[in-house]
Formats: C-alpha cells, sequence, structure tokens
C-alpha cells in the first residue's frame, strides 16, 4: 500500500510540533518569571543616574558622557556615519554578545528576553560570540552604562550592575546607545519641543543637556523614547523640573517600560531594515494582514507586540479572519503568544481558516505572529485590541465540562466595574452560559449599567445580546462567548454569576474552522502511526 512522502511527513511534524510545545511550556515559566521582574516605576534615566551615583569620584566615572555613556576613542556617531553601525549581513544585523560576569539564570533570562524585542520587531539579531573580534560583552561593572555603537576590533563593554541595572527598560536603553543612539533630549532640534531650566540643574550636570549633532532621521520628536530623559533628572530639587515639554508642558515624558513605537521606528530606519509589523501601545487600535483587504503576500513573516501598562491587560478579537487553511496551519497561520517572545505560552494558534482565535492576555504584553507560505493565499485578517483592567481567558472543554465565575463589584458608591470573561470552546464542541445577575441597576437603552455578550470565534463578532436591569437572561451558546459586565457602582454591590458548561456541537463545515496542535496531536499520532506502518509493508 503506497502513500504519499509529503503527507506522511505532515504526520511526523504534527507530533515533533506537539513535543517540543510540552516542552516549551516547561521552559516558560521560568522566563516569563524573570521577564517580569520588579520594576520601579521611574523613568528609565532617572533609575540610571540614581544608580550611577556609585560612579562619582571613581575610576568607572572617566570619560562617561550624559550619566550612562561612552564613545571609542578617536570616534563619534553625531552624524550617523556607517562607521557606527553594526554590519550587515543577508538583510539582517548581526551583533554578537558574551557573559563575562557570573549573572545567575533569572538575570540572564531578562537580558536575553530584552534582546528579543529587538530581534521581533527589527532585523537586529544578537548571537552569542563565536570568533568575531567585535562584540558586547556584559559586565557587572559599577552602575548602568554602554559604548555608542560598535568598536573596531574589540570587546565592548555594557555595564549592567546586579541587581539594580538588571531591568528591561534600562537594558533596552544601553542597548540603543549599542547600536548607535544619543539621548533624544540632545537632538538637534530638541528645543522646538521642550524647555530647559537651567536654574534647577545642578551645576556639575549642565553639560549632560548639550545638544548633540544627532542623525533624527526624519522622524518626530519622541517625548516617550527610552532615551528620552524625565522631567526632573540632575535637579537640585526633586519638586524642581529641569526639563519641560512645549508648548504643552503636561505632556508625559520619559517612561520607564522598554522602547517606544518611534524607538523601533528609528532603528529600522537606522539600519534599513525589512519588517513587517510594529509595537503597539496605545490603549486601543487596529493592526491587519500585509495587503489588507487585498490578498497577503507569499513568504510574509510578520511579528506585532502589543504593550500596555503593567496594571492592564489586553483584549484581541477579529473583525475579519480567513487565512488559507491546511492541514495542521502549517503552511500560512497565525500565532498569539502570552507575552513578548516566541518562548512566551501560546494562548491561539496556529489558527488557520475562520475561526477567529481571538484572546485575553494573562499579562501586559502579547506577540501575534503571522506566516504565510509561497502556495495560495487568502485575505488575511483585520484585527482590533484593547487595554483593560479585569479579564480572564477560560476554557469549557470534555475535561472541564462545567464552570462557574463569581464576580462582585465595589461596595463604594459611583466605583466603575468593568470586566471581561472570555469563555471559549475547544474544536467540535460549543459553550453554554446561563448568567444571574444581582444589585444590577436600572439603565436607559442600558447604556450605564449593562451585560453585554458577543461571540468572537466569528469575524465580526456577533452579538449575542445586551442586558441591563432586573430582567431574566437567557441561556446563551457560542463558540467563543466574551462577556463583558460594566457599572457605574452602587449602594449595595453589584455582580453576576456565570455558570457555564461543554456540550458537543455539529460538526463545522469545510474551510470554516481552524486545525490547531492542541486539538489534533493525538489522533494525527495514531494516523503517523497507520501511514507508516502501512507505507513499509
Amino acid at each position: 500500500m503506497y502513500f504519499p512522502f509529503g503527507l506522511t511527513l505532515t504526520c511526523l511534524l504534527n507530533v515533533l510540533w506537539s513535543n517540543a510545545a510540552m516542552e516549551q511550556h516547561l521552559l516558560t515559566s521560568t522566563f516569563q518569571d524573570a521577564f517580569g521582574a520588579t520594576v520601579d516605576h521611574s523613568d528609565v534615566i532617572s533609575l540610571i543616574m540614581e544608580i550611577n551615583k556609585d560612579l562619582i569620584n571613581t575610576s568607572a566615572s572617566e570619560n562617561i558622557i550624559g550619566g550612562d555613556y561612552r564613545e571609542h576613542p578617536g570616534s563619534s556617531c553625531f552624524s550617523g556615519h556607517d562607521s557606527c553601525l553594526w554590519p550587515s549581513s543577508n538583510m539582517n544585523i548581526y551583533v554578537p554578545y558574551i557573559f563575562r560576569s557570573n549573572y545567575n539564570k533569572a538575570q540572564r533570562a531578562v537580558i536575553t528576553a530584552s534582546m528579543a524585542e529587538f530581534e521581533t520587531l527589527t532585523c537586529i539579531k544578537f548571537k552569542y560570540r563565536t570568533r568575531e573580534m567585535t562584540y558586547l560583552e556584559f559586565i557587572d561593572g559599577i552602575g548602568c552604562w554602554s559604548y555608542v555603537g560598535p568598536g573596531k576590533q574589540r570587546a565592548q563593554e555594557i555595564s549592567l550592575q546586579k541587581p539594580h541595572c538588571v531591568q528591561v527598560g534600562i537594558i533596552q536603553h544601553q542597548l540603543m546607545h549599542a547600536l548607535g543612539f544619543y539621548h533624544e533630549n540632545c537632538r538637534t532640534d530638541r528645543d522646538d519641543y521642550v524647555e530647559l531650566k537651567m536654574e534647577n540643574i545642578k551645576k556639575e550636570a549642565e553639560n549632560n543637556f548639550k545638544k548633540q549633532k544627532s542623525n533624527n532621521l526624519v522622524t518626530a520628536y519622541d517625548y516617550v523614547s527610552v532615551m528620552h530623559y524625565g522631567r526632573y533628572v540632575f535637579s537640585k530639587s526633586l519638586d524642581l523640573p529641569t526639563i519641560v515639554p512645549k508648548p504643552d508642558p503636561n505632556v508625559e515624558i520619559g517612561q520607564y517600560m522598554s522602547f517606544s513605537e518611534l524607538d523601533v521606528l528609528k532603528i529600522n530606519k537606522l539600519y534599513q531594515c525589512q519588517v513587517c509589523g510594529n509595537l503597539l501601545t496605545k490603549s486601543d487600535g487596529i493592526f491587519t494582514s500585509p495587503n489588507y483587504p487585498n490578498m497577503y503576500p507569499s513568504f510574509t513573516n510578520c511579528k506585532w507586540i502589543i504593550r500596555a501598562p503593567l496594571e492592564y491587560k489586553i483584549i484581541v478579537e477579529f473583525d475579519f479572519f480567513y487565512i488559507q487553511p491546511f492541514i495542521g496551519c502549517y503552511r500560512d497561520h497565525l500565532k498569539i503568544h502570552d507575552g513578548s517572545n516566541i518562548r512566551s505560552p501560546i494562548l491561539k494558534g496556529p489558527a488557520c481558516g475562520k475561526l477567529a482565535p481571538a484572546v485575553i492576555s494573562s499579562q501586559n504584553k502579547l506577540l501575534i505572529t503571522f506566516f504565510s507560505g509561497g502556495q495560495k493565499h487568502s485575505r488575511g485578517f483585520s484585527a482590533k485590541y484593547q487595554f483593560v483592567k479585569c479579564g480572564e481567558m477560560l476554557t469549557a472543554s470534555p475535561t472541564r465540562i462545567i464552570g462557574r465565575v463569581e464576580y462582585k463589584g465595589s461596595m463604594k458608591p459611583h466605583e466603575v466595574s468593568n470586566c471581561f470573561w472570555l469563555i471559549q470552546a475547544h474544536r467540535g464542541h460549543k459553550v453554554v452560559l446561563e448568567i444571574t445577575t444581582y444589585n444590577f441597576q436600572q439603565s436607559i437603552k442600558c447604556i450605564d449599567a449593562y451585560l453585554e455578550i458577543h461571540d468572537v470565534s466569528v469575524a465580526p463578532p456577533i452579538k449575542r445580546g445586551i442586558f441591563c436591569g432586573q430582567r431574566p437572561i437567557p441561556v446563551i451558546e457560542g463558540i467563543a462567548l466574551l462577556i463583558e459586565f460594566s457599572h457605574p457602582g452602587s449602594k449595595t454591590q453589584p455582580g453576576l454569576r456565570i455558570d457555564y458548561k461543554c456540550v458537543a456541537s455539529p460538526i463545522e463545515r469545510k474551510g470554516e474552522g481552524s486545525i490547531q496542535r492542541s486539538q489534533c496531536s493525538v489522533c494525527m499520532l495514531v494516523l503517523c502511526t497507520l501511514l507508516i506502518s502501512s507505507w513499509t509493508m
């Protein structure tokens, strides 16, 4: 009996992919814990300058400029010359590195995770050094500092003093120096956007505010760049600002999390990166596959990182979703990771077909990847996202048939309750909801207080109902039900109870579902065994 080799190979890949996913899951917790290390909620440069107080009156402070960087002897990157750039190879920029100091496993994980975000959104690829003559050398020195641009045939130190400098924002700030960037507030046109309060700046720190002959790359001034000073850096007093935005003095400047959208744009412009994807940091927005609403191109590899403030989660749903289906979604597919790195747990995917992979994150970052091969293509997708403070993603499956969610809002008057739940079923099943609300006040046209439910497995989502007051809520069914509970506050305590169960559903029509690894690995293993046995007979 003869079976095509390609089909057998597909089976084997399916099983191997499943096993790799299990190994990835085991590695993820350490990686995620390290990436989510404690962060001080000041701007990055204020943190660096506080740590770098230890540099004062030591030999380590020699030739330090701007508070945290050095220039290579006899070179300057002020004009953006090619000599200040890392070399290109096959349309990527490879930056070798080593750890000279003994960072522990968690600290190395934070450093490599910080580098991974560059790799996701730009053509910068950090690789462990083999024989390269020019490379980065991470050291546990005094303070946080780096050289600007690559050196010539030498090791280039980046000091990340343990444990204080091992924070994502600080690491990415120093890596941007190493890639050739100076502080944003010292660029040539800064006087058009900020005002220096020289009377508030410490005398010995005035040189740190000198304008540089920067290459601005025809980009807008970035108040929230990870390379921008905070409002009170080098101030004589904690309540005296040294740098004030204009024309609006209340604009936020500096930040502590990691690079900004414009930081990513500037890296890609400086190194002429050809990338698909972006960093998304606004409270809500949309993103689409390339060429949407037309057919997406062949051999596409796109990546988006959505980053919310630390106290928020992220909801992603789709207004359109059709990725060319193929067994196991091995050709064209979309994946959603619960974090900013491909090592982060997969919330959904690989997904293809028409079944939309909506999610709610468990943390403040999501990574969405989209890949297309060289075969037949479709229109792709149009996705929307929003940040929420209260949200949870739950699964109803044959092994967890019945579940319950109970939520109680605040007892305080006028304290708004707004929470989301995404309850979804495994393939071949559907979710059945029975919802009870209590102390749910009357609301004209369900504007102030409401319970709204959508089936987000369909693109665009289908509204299953909006309810308010004390009216009973009917039983609601769907494949992936997004529930929003909103209430302006009550004299008592508003809340709801959701009882849900998983039941068998009619088989989907051809082309409407996505075949995903988690749902077919066991049956594929059996099929593979039969195919291979038959093939060898």
